[in-house]
């Protein structure tokens, strides 16, 4: 009976060891998405609201600095989401078919990256 006992533990150690093998081994690529076309489409709608016609030259730098700043913000949030979940940030319009289900097991984290923006959903 004991030698039973034995061969059962070892069994289920090594069955354990191997999955943990494997697991390390062959691990599953951490991919998120997010939709940057629009992220981009309403501040270019924000930036075109705010031209107007005879605009004064300082009015138009002040202008383009902000799209400027609002590049650099998104750039840094978007190195902040890759470190936050230790995963690659793909843009979602680069996924050009998904399942009927859309389970596709790459989760959409705009919403976190518009937070790290400061720029409302």
């Amino acid at each position: 009976m004991r030698a039973h006992i034995i061969t059962w533990a070892v069994s289920v150690l090594s069955v354990a060891l191997l999955a943990w093998a494997w697991l390390y081994t062959h691990p599953a690529p951490r991919i998120v998405s997010v939709d940057m076309g629009e992220m981009f489409d309403e501040q270019k709608k924000r930036l075109a609201e705010k031209i107007t016609p005879g605009m004064s030259e300082q009015e138009q730098k002040a202008l383009f600095q902000s799209a400027g700043e609002y590049a650099s913000k998104v750039e840094a949030a978007l190195t902040t989401l890759s470190k936050e979940c230790g995963c690659a940030v793909m843009n979602s319009a680069a996924i050009l078919r998904l399942p009927e289900a859309n389970a596709t097991g790459i989760p959409d984290m705009s919403l976190r990256l518009r937070e790290l923006v400061g720029q409302s959903g």
